[in-house]
């Protein structure tokens, strides 16, 4: 008897976290560090034959560089995007950060990367390249702290068929339509975490950015 009861705990904690919500655990702050906020979606738009848009389990890399004792010390950290596109990083130093890339697996073209190399102010975009090798080294950073918040806002990228990468950076996105059709609407950043973790220690200073 005692060995179902057990078993029956374990099936029914193991069903707890499968149906449980797909947000990414948010750490609660930790003294002088700050939390990177944003949202990614790539489009595919007739590049090989697929046109399809994409919010969730996108590979994100994000560079920074900060102070140290002194020092100029290097970040780099892979984050991947919840089921709408969003994510985060908490706890990072005061400094600069970028979006240094990203990589998204399609089923028909396996894992596509686009990256910005940030090292050339006259070459600063980004493109499709046809390797896995998204380093993180970094010469240009464009997003700093505001009330400890580091808010990349919503990022769209949008690959052409002839491999060209479109990029915006918007605050919100009003009835936008994506290159398979769908509209979608979502407001600022930080607003989509003040609703989702309304208990986080992070509130006070998201609510500072509206």
């Amino acid at each position: 008897m005692l060995k179902k009861t057990i078993l029956f705990s374990l099936i029914a904690v193991v069903v707890i976290i499968n149906c449980g919500s797909t947000l990414q655990n948010l750490p609660q702050p930790q003294q002088s560090k700050n939390l990177i906020i944003g949202s990614l979606i790539f489009e595919i738009d007739g590049y090989q034959n697929v046109t399809r848009a994409y919010r969730d389990n996108i590979e994100v890399a994000i560079v920074g560089r900060y102070v140290e004792d002194g020092q100029l010390k290097q970040f780099g950290e892979w984050i991947t995007t919840d089921e709408y596109g969003y994510f985060q990083i908490a706890n990072v130093p005061d400094g600069e950060y970028a979006i240094k890339g990203f990589r998204n697996r399609v089923i028909s073209l396996g894992d596509l990367n686009i990256v910005n190399h940030l090292n050339d102010p006259h070459r600063n975009f980004y493109e499709l390249i046809h390797d896995n090798l998204i380093g993180f080294n970094a010469d240009i950073f464009d997003t700093k702290p505001q009330q400890r918040i580091i808010n990349f806002q919503h990022n769209i990228f949008r690959l052409y068929q002839n491999e060209i990468v479109d990029h915006k950076r918007l605050n919100r996105l009003r009835d936008y339509k994506l290159s398979d059709g769908d509209v979608i609407s979502e407001p600022p950043v930080p607003v989509y975490f003040i609703e989702n973790y309304p208990e986080s220690g992070w509130s006070d200073f998201l609510n500072m950015q509206m």
